[in-house]
């Protein structure tokens, strides 16, 4: 770890002992000027400096590296810019740069309200609603530019209370982003998070043998990742005892709490398609939740089966009525 309280790194000072985070990072808070922004210390890669240690073909071999690196941030940050406006949903990167051998990013501190999902689920359904409706909104504006975060969690999805007294989400940490259809030839690049994994990105990480095609890696991975997070946010628990993607793949069943409106029920279980190009896109998961009111029927002895037989069959969720 390079940066300590009170350095100054490239003009930005350290206002918190850093922390490390995921293993990948460390973060804290620097100002600048009058403003007080959020600062990420990437622990890899490091750039060889001339008096670094190491062959020079060695310090080669690491420069080409830290390059790709740098072209893979500067092309997000490119392409967010073209759409998203600074102070939106969208917490894009204000400033990107290599100080000695360490690469930092620097984007806007958020006055997020911390809330567990076990919490958030105990709102009101109409603040939920409106969680959700944010969140689909902002990966919206990132699908249409053909861009996958690649690591959706609820982590990176902070909660902000609106000056109405609303709650709005905001979405962070895109290093783990990649274009639809092509993700990183190095399996090992993407990291992200198994809880979150859909079955394809699992099938692609984990495949040994390098015989899955990148191109079952789009924008459809993130809709699954949005449906087990959904789930959470309404629920308070996970949707399963294993990781989703096994679950799905050995079509375990999905149980809802009483209070869950089906329309709800209905747009998750699409999320949650074994199948890829089964699932909604992001736009149609948006109008969707736009449609469901907090009046909505529920079912409290509802069970759906997902990837059923008859879901294989394209003829629809096997909905399963048991008495009361």
């Amino acid at each position: 770890m390079s940066m300590h309280l009170g350095d100054i790194i490239n003009g930005y000072t350290i206002l918190e002992e850093p922390k490390v985070v995921g293993g990948m990072s460390i973060i804290s808070f620097a100002s600048k000027g009058d403003e007080v922004f959020f600062i990420k210390e990437f622990l890899a890669p490091k750039y060889p400096l001339p008096d670094s240690p190491g062959s020079e073909k060695m310090k080669e071999k690491k420069r080409n590296e830290c390059l790709a690196f740098e072209e893979h941030h500067k092309q997000l940050i490119d392409k967010i810019d073209q759409r998203v406006e600074r102070g939106g949903n969208i917490v894009k990167t204000i400033d990107f740069f290599r100080w000695g051998t360490c690469y930092y990013k620097i984007t806007d501190r958020i006055d997020m309200v911390p809330m567990t999902c076990e919490e958030i689920s105990k709102m009101p359904l109409e603040n939920i609603l409106i969680i959700v409706k944010s969140v689909c909104h902002s990966i919206r504006t990132l699908h249409h530019l053909k861009i996958v975060h690649g690591d959706l969690k609820p982590d990176n999805i902070l909660i902000k209370k609106t000056e109405t007294n609303d709650y709005t989400a905001k979405i962070i940490d895109f290093d783990d982003y990649f274009f639809s259809a092509n993700p990183p030839k190095d399996r090992g690049k993407i990291v992200g998070s198994p809880e979150y994994y859909s079955p394809e990105q699992a099938n692609y990480i984990l495949d040994e043998e390098m015989k899955v095609d990148g191109k079952t890696l789009t924008c459809k991975s993130d809709i699954f990742s949005l449906g087990i997070i959904f789930y959470e946010f309404f629920t308070g628990k996970k949707p399963f005892s294993s990781y989703s993607y096994v679950a799905i793949t050995k079509r375990e069943t999905i149980e809802y709490p009483h209070n869950i409106p089906l329309s709800v029920q209905e747009i998750i279980n699409q999320m949650l398609k074994l199948e890829a190009n089964e699932r909604p896109t992001i736009n149609d998961v948006f109008e969707k939740f736009k449609r469901v009111k907090p009046d909505d029927p529920c079912d409290s002895s509802l069970i759906i089966k997902i990837n059923s037989e008859k879901e294989k069959e394209n003829t629809g969720p096997l909905i399963i009525n048991f008495p009361k």
